[in-house]
């Protein structure tokens, strides 16, 4: 399962173009652990930014483009997503100490 790890905007989109209500969706997203595409895409559509989602191979693995159109702008969002795993490693099972090498 992939989580949220982190925004970024290309080069060729200053952070000073990103419309207020984009930096808010960006710093709520950041507050909640283990957002997922699902829960990026449902908290972007609730405010109404027709949000687009595209794998970006090119730069590297768990990096996508998240396209938000905010009024008449659209912010080209990069998203890079981490796979966690939701296995748990149980216990050994004897009381006993176990050897350390």
């Amino acid at each position: 399962m992939e989580q949220l790890e982190s925004f970024g905007l290309p080069d060729t989109f200053p952070e000073s173009m990103m419309p207020a209500p984009g930096a808010q969706l960006v710093r709520d997203c950041l507050k909640v652990k283990g957002m997922r595409k699902q829960d990026l895409m449902k908290m972007a559509r609730s405010r109404g930014f027709r949000p687009t989602w595209k794998r970006l191979e090119h730069l590297g693995p768990g990096v996508y483009g998240f396209g938000l159109t905010i009024g008449r702008c659209v912010v080209p969002l990069m998203v890079r997503m981490v796979v966690v795993s939701s296995t748990v490693v149980p216990s050994p099972a004897s009381s006993e100490q176990q050897p350390l090498f």
